[in-house]
């Protein structure tokens, strides 16, 4: 009887096994890697990527082409390279974005990234790993409207941007908020200028490299671009900021703000303590003028 029923057990669960490697091969799922990686081959299925039909060993190596559904050595084989780290993901991704990639290789972030600073931007780090999304969907972190807070997980990071490490302000999206570009937008508008309008998706340079999108000689070009300011080649753009000062917070209070205002509230009180001395004052003279001439 117990041996019975241990054989019904096994071949139920070998039906079951069967069933759910035609259930995924229904839904066109990879069972080979679905086995293993089940959360980030769902999360593979809703990208762009899955929707040109481009597959795991596109990126990853292997051998897909394996008999049965139970998962296999072989598809470890063949090229296979596993994840990529940042120091060789382009190689991953030139082969479909030559012209992306060329143009990243020529940015800031992929030079910190050759010196070992291994914190700085790749591709994923913007785009995502398997969830990658188009531009165009409104979900996506590279979405024209989302830009600012994409970049700002990094830029407004303490510990990447501090000033012995990358020398950047970690302000950014703080000072950029209050530009008319983003004040737009929250008035139910839409992003005038994204941070890659003006420092570009890929080529992102500093501002003192000659070549540069946000080098002086070059922003009447970059503020000029057809749907921004076209023509605009005078002075206060080729010499006027763009982000504010920058911003201190003490518990949660902006410093700066705090002490504008407190400048303010003395200069009203220093001329309003002007004035009433010299009102005082000139009261003063007109009682002793009545004085003397009463007496």
């Amino acid at each position: 009887m117990r041996a019975g029923t241990g054989k019904i057990l096994v071949l139920l669960f070998l039906v079951g096994i069967f069933l759910i490697g035609v259930a995924a091969a229904q839904e066109g799922v990879d069972e080979s890697c679905y086995h293993c990686h089940s959360e980030q081959v769902s999360e593979f299925e809703k990208s762009v990527h899955f929707n040109n039909n481009i597959s795991c060993t596109d990126c990853h190596g292997g051998d897909m082409k394996i008999s049965g559904n139970v998962v296999s050595l072989d598809v470890m084989t063949k090229n296979f390279t596993g994840s990529p780290s940042k120091e060789n993901l382009t190689t991953f991704c030139s082969k479909c974005h030559q012209k992306v990639t060329a143009d990243y290789e020529k940015s800031i972030h992929w030079e910190k990234i050759q010196e070992g600073r291994t914190e700085s931007a790749s591709c994923t780090d913007c785009h995502g790993i398997h969830n990658i999304l188009s531009s165009m969907n409104q979900d996506s972190p590279t979405y024209r409207e989302n830009v600012p807070l994409m970049c700002s997980d990094c830029h407004e990071n303490e510990t990447k941007m501090q000033a012995w490490y990358y020398g950047i302000q970690t302000d950014r999206f703080d000072t950029y908020k209050k530009l008319y570009h983003y004040k737009a937008y929250l008035s139910g508008g839409r992003v005038l200028a994204s941070c890659s309008d003006c420092h570009e998706s890929h080529d992102v340079k500093p501002e003192d490299d000659p070549e540069s999108s946000i080098n002086p000689a070059n922003l009447p070009a970059t503020c000029g671009k057809t749907g921004c300011h076209p023509g605009a080649q005078n002075a206060y753009v080729y010499g006027g900021k763009v982000h504010e000062g920058k911003s201190v917070y003490f518990f949660s209070i902006d410093v700066k703000t705090l002490v504008t205002y407190f400048y303010i509230l003395m200069i009203l009180f220093e001329l309003i303590f002007t004035f009433g001395l010299i009102f005082l004052g000139m009261s003063s003279n007109f009682r002793i003028l009545r004085r003397k001439n009463h007496d």
